[in-house]
C-alpha cells in the first residue's frame, strides 16, 4: 500500500447550511484529476449545535465567542490527520474571533496550516489579469462591521465600495439571514426574494462603478450565476479559499 504524500485537507463546516459541502465540491472541481485516486484526501467536519451565530457575537447579542467551537473542530481535524485546514465562514475571520483561534491553537501546540480565507481573495484579485480598483464588498452584518476586508483590500491599495448599514442590512444581510425568505433559512433552494435583493445590491455597486464585488458570505457562494448580472466580475471567496487549500496540500512539506 502506498501513502499520498500530499498534505491532507480539512474543512471546518457548520457555519451555514451548505457552506462546508460548497468548499468541499468546489475543491474537487478545482483538482486536476482523471481518476478517484488523483483527488485530494478531504475531511469535512460539521459540528452546527457547538458554534456561536458569529454575527450575533460580533453584535453583541451571543456572549460565546464563537471560536471556542472553531477551534474544537480544528483540533479535531487535526487528530483524524488533517495538515491543511480552511474555515467555511467569512465572518469567523474577523479578528474578534480569528485572533482567538490562533491564540487556542498556539496553547495546543497545534501544526495545522490554517489559511485566511480574506488574504487569499485579496491575492486573487492582486493577480487577477484585469485592472481592478474599486471593489464593493458583499458580507453579513458581522463581516460588514468587522472590516475584515476593507482592512485588507485598503493595505494592499485598493478603494473599497460600501453601501450605507440600512442598505446593508436591508439588502445584502437579510438576502442571507431573513427567517423566511433568506438563504440560511432555505437550504433546499434559493429564493426569489434573496434573488432579487442581491440582484439590487450587485446594481448599487454597478452604479457606483465598482469594478468587481466580492461575494464575502459563504452563503452568496450558492447562489446561482444565471439568476445574477454578468455586467461586473464577481470575486467568490469560498471559491478562492478552495484554490488556496489545493495549493498548499500541493506544497512540499516543510
Amino acid at each position: 500500500m502506498t501513502t499520498d504524500p500530499r498534505k491532507v485537507i480539512g474543512i471546518v463546516g457548520g457555519m451555514g447550511p451548505h457552506a462546508g459541502g460548497a468548499l468541499f465540491n468546489n475543491i474537487t472541481v478545482h483538482t486536476r484529476a482523471r481518476a478517484d485516486q488523483e483527488h485530494l484526501s478531504v475531511i469535512l467536519m460539521s459540528f452546527p449545535g457547538n458554534m456561536t451565530d458569529r454575527t450575533l457575537f460580533l453584535d453583541g447579542k451571543a456572549p460565546v465567542n464563537p471560536a471556542a467551537g472553531i477551534a474544537q473542530v480544528i483540533g479535531k481535524l487535526e487528530q483524524a490527520g488533517a495538515e491543511v485546514i480552511g474555515i467555511a465562514c467569512n465572518t469567523s475571520y474577523a479578528p474578534r474571533i480569528y485572533d482567538v483561534v490562533l491564540e487556542e491553537l498556539e496553547r495546543r501546540f497545534s501544526k495545522v496550516n490554517l489559511v485566511h480565507m480574506p488574504l487569499e481573495t485579496c491575492r486573487y484579485i492582486h493577480r487577477y489579469p484585469a485592472r481592478i480598483r474599486r471593489i464593493g464588498l458583499m458580507t453579513t452584518n458581522g463581516t460588514y462591521r468587522s472590516g475584515v476586508y476593507k482592512n485588507i483590500l485598503e493595505e494592499w491599495g485598493y478603494e473599497v465600495v460600501l453601501p450605507a448599514f440600512d442598505f446593508q442590512h436591508q439588502y445584502i444581510h437579510r438576502a442571507i439571514y431573513d427567517p423566511v425568505f433568506g438563504i440560511k433559512a432555505n437550504a433546499a433552494g434559493i429564493t426569489d426574494e434573496a434573488i432579487m435583493l442581491l440582484n439590487h445590491a450587485i446594481e448599487f455597486f454597478r452604479d457606483q462603478k465598482a469594478d468587481a464585488v466580492v461575494f464575502g458570505c459563504t452563503e452568496l457562494s450558492l447562489v446561482p450565476r444565471m439568476h445574477l448580472p454578468d455586467e461586473i466580475l464577481i470575486v467568490d471567496a469560498l471559491d478562492v479559499l478552495a484554490q488556496a487549500l489545493i495549493r498548499e496540500a500541493l506544497s512540499e512539506t516543510d
